[in-house]
């Protein structure tokens, strides 16, 4: 496993991580969830080597045994496929990066190759990247990152731009190389996807962790005794600021964190038609904004 172990970094007056610490196992996708500025780049380079903390340590855990990872244990998929040439084939892509890590061509490309032909790119293997899709940019980047045949993936805000059915195959695809038993870091903004495919979800707001835990337990602790109420028509902000416990989940529905006796004296005070109330669990977007956006 990948153990981080109270991290530390400063930039000027700026306490950018506050204490970090987080543990990957294989065979597990965790999510670090937080908004923009909150420390998640800072400590994905830190993981990676390309900063130094001013305290704390990255560790990779292996029975008795730790010691710092390499870099070259990390597969990487950075935002918008940052870390791929876009005026390069695929393959050009993977010969170079291959050769930067010391692999000759004759023992990337039929690993490379082995990858894109499981995510149906095979025929596009001469083709410039800037000439594919979206998705099938991401899918090459990760084919690449996985050829090179690292312990970790680290993925930055991987389904960015994504339409729907490429975000739903680029899930089932993190998936199933979760089931191979690979220990899958996660950034996103995509909640959706992240309530899909995580395991355990970190929160982190101005350098520090605020809660962690199994995604599942997490939302079901937060729901209490919940209820989701569906109105007829979009509702805004209004009936938030009548109660903090109520909760946006989408433009015409809510969630009422409480119970049935507490919900029904508010009921009439709403003054939006409710079409339907029903027992539910909260969203991972509405525990976010509890945690994150509202600084709870």
């Amino acid at each position: 496993m990948l153990r981080v172990q109270e991290i530390y970094k400063r930039f000027g007056g700026l306490e950018a991580l506050k204490g970090v610490s987080l543990i990957l196992r294989s065979g597990e996708i965790l999510a670090l969830l937080g908004p923009n500025g909150a420390g998640k780049t800072t400590l994905l380079k830190i993981m990676l080597g390309l900063l130094l903390p001013e305290r704390g340590n990255v560790l990779l855990v292996e029975g008795e045994r730790a010691r710092p990872p390499q870099g070259h244990e990390f597969g990487v998929l950075l935002e918008g496929s940052r870390n791929l040439y876009m005026n390069l084939s695929l393959l050009e892509n993977a010969l170079y990066f291959g050769g930067i890590r010391g692999l000759s061509p004759r023992s990337i490309r039929p690993r490379f190759e082995g990858w894109l032909e499981r995510f149906n790119l095979s025929d596009r293997l001469h083709a410039p990247l800037a000439s594919l899709s979206r998705g099938m940019q991401q899918k090459g980047a990760l084919a690449l990152a996985l050829a090179l045949d690292p312990r970790f993936l680290l993925l930055d805000e991987p389904t960015l731009g994504l339409d729907p059915v490429s975000r739903r195959e680029f899930e089932k695809i993190i998936l199933g190389l979760r089931e191979e038993g690979w220990g899958i870091f996660l950034t996103s903004h995509d909640l959706v996807t992240v309530e899909r495919v995580s395991d355990r979800v970190a929160f982190i707001r101005q350098g520090a962790i605020l809660k962690e835990g199994k995604t599942r337990a997490l939302l079901s602790e937060r729901a209490r005794e919940g209820y989701v109420l569906k109105f007829r028509e979009p509702i805004g902000q209004q009936v938030a600021e009548l109660d903090p416990r109520f909760s946006p989940e989408a433009p015409d529905r809510m969630i009422f964190l409480g119970s049935w006796d507490e919900l029904m004296p508010l009921l009439s005070g709403l003054k939006r038609e409710v079409i339907e109330v029903s027992r539910g669990v909260p969203s991972l977007e509405t525990l976010f904004m509890d945690l994150v956006g509202r600084g709870k």
